[in-house]
Order: C-alpha cells, then sequence, then structure tokens
C-alpha cells in the first residue's frame, strides 16, 4: 500500500514515515500542501493520504477539498491535536475516512489506516 503523509514538522514526518515503513507501507512525504498535491498527481498509485489540518500554505481542510476534486476515491485520514466538533463535522461532510488525534499510539494510527482503506475498498 501506498501512503502519502502530509506534515509541516520535520520530526513528525520522520518518526510517522519509520513508524509506517515499519507497519510495511510504501510512504512518500510532503511537507505542505502545495508540494502534497504535486506529489499525488505525481504518484503512479496513492492508496490513502494522512495529513495534518494545520499546513502553511493550505489549511488541511481545503487540502481535503482539492484531493476530492481529483481523486474522490482516495481516503484521507487527518491527524491533529486539535480538532473542534465544528471543524470534524465539516471534515466528515468533506469524506474524510478517519480522524486521529495527536499525539496518537502506533496501535490507533494503525487501526485508523485499517478503517480508512477499508472504507474505500467497500465504498
Amino acid at each position: 500500500m501506498n501512503l502519502l503523509l502530509v506534515d509541516d514538522d520535520p520530526l513528525i514526518l520522520t518518526v510517522a514515515r519509520e513508524l509506517l515503513d515499519h507497519l510495511g507501507f510504501t510512504v512518500q512525504v510532503a511537507a505542505n500542501g502545495l508540494e502534497a498535491l504535486g506529489r499525488f498527481r505525481q504518484a503512479p498509485r496513492v492508496d490513502l493520504v494522512i495529513l495534518d489540518l494545520d499546513l502553511p500554505d493550505m489549511g488541511g481542510s481545503e487540502l481535503v477539498r482539492r484531493f476530492r476534486e481529483f481523486a474522490p476515491q482516495t481516503p484521507v485520514l487527518v491527524a491533529s491535536g486539535f480538532i473542534t466538533l465544528k471543524v470534524e463535522k465539516e471534515l466528515k461532510a468533506a469524506g474524510v475516512a478517519a480522524l486521529l488525534h495527536k499525539p496518537f499510539r502506533i496501535a490507533e494510527l494503525e487501526a485508523q489506516i485499517r478503517k480508512a482503506l477499508e472504507g474505500r475498498l467497500e465504498g
């Protein structure tokens, strides 16, 4: 499975990539929304996008909307340290497959990835 991981924190990108590699995923990383869109469009296949909500050039909600425009079938998992009820409702309405609250444990990450991928496979 090919994942695109989007976060502006280099430490989070490094640690999360190592965790995801350990879980057997192939991982591409992007440090902002524009880079993520470029990598997504160039990738031969992306099975899941994992992104942070707070990005410097484009908020996570906007990035989800942009992904939905050209790849509505690709599941998106949003990870954030703070998600308000209003934002959670907006993300779910936008078709986000799963939400993950930071900080998280590897088992939580793996469970939410499976949930997001199963939702895509069922739908």
